[in-house]
């Protein structure tokens, strides 16, 4: 019985179409010439392929809307580092920075570890899904180094 039901569905669905002869014959069975019967033809296939092209560019941008819905925990916001050498800040999302009160540039080496570079030190920061993990300092010219307080907000 579901056999039948399906094939029945297929034959109703498949009875509407027919191929670009068929269409073209039955034109010119109206008396309408050829040229116009092709041109026709020419439009609806334009017409189709357009409707195609629409369809797949709406499927691609709900795509990208659901895509920046179901982001990943973004663990990178407001903190600041301290120690007896220096204070720092982070803000922006990790796009600025401050060390010791003058501007400084954030690099970032992969998901998990971001550098602050300047004023003359290099502030690298390790992170974890939840926060900022680990913040230490380096001197850019000599050896000194050391630990960060780190206050995240």
């Amino acid at each position: 019985m579901k056999k039948l039901v399906m094939i029945a569905v297929t034959l109703s669905t498949l009875a509407g179409c027919t191929t670009q002869a068929d269409r073209m014959a039955k034109c010119e069975a109206q008396g309408i010439s050829r040229d116009t019967c092709y041109l026709a033809e020419q439009n609806r296939t334009a017409a189709v392929n357009a409707a195609a092209e629409k369809q797949a560019m709406e499927n691609a941008a709900a795509a990208v809307q659901h895509a920046q819905e179901a982001k990943v925990h973004d663990p990178l916001r407001e903190a600041s580092f301290s120690s007896n050498e220096l204070n720092a800040t982070l803000s922006n999302g990790f796009f600025s920075a401050t060390v010791n009160g003058k501007k400084a540039t954030v690099k970032r080496l992969n998901a998990n570890f971001y550098e602050i570079h300047g004023n003359g030190f290099v502030i690298s920061i390790s992170l974890d899904e939840n926060g900022i993990t680990d913040a230490s300092w380096n001197k850019a010219k000599g050896r000194e180094h050391g630990l960060l307080q780190v206050t995240q907000k």
